[in-house]
């Protein structure tokens, strides 16, 4: 797991950040990849928004500078929601997957 997402001021810059402010820490900047799979999760409402925030930075502290499939953070959205990820706590338990085996078996 990337170091940034054990840090106490990270974990507390997820409480409040907006998910563009998140995923610009892990890219260099937003393509229109980033823009696409944002909006996919944006009206989702099913984590709490520190949990969305979360979880952004676990994808693209993976994916950040990739091309990936645009669905891909769709899926981890749905699959942390079945999973209940409710805090932050869950949120850092979840993240110690391995997330290339999460998505190949939500393909």
């Amino acid at each position: 797991m990337n170091k940034l997402l054990n840090d106490p001021e990270f974990l507390t810059f997820c409480e409040t950040a907006m998910p563009v402010e998140v995923v610009e820490k892990f890219t260099n900047n937003i393509r229109g990849l980033e823009n696409i799979a944002l909006r996919s999760i944006a009206s989702r409402n099913k984590l709490p928004a520190n949990v969305v925030n979360f979880l952004l930075a676990y994808f693209y502290s993976h994916y950040g500078n990739q091309v990936y499939n645009r669905n891909d953070l769709a899926r981890l959205y749905d699959y942390w929601a079945s999973n209940d990820v409710r805090t932050m706590a869950k949120a850092a338990e979840m993240a110690n997957e391995d997330i290339e085996k999460i998505l190949n078996t939500l393909k």
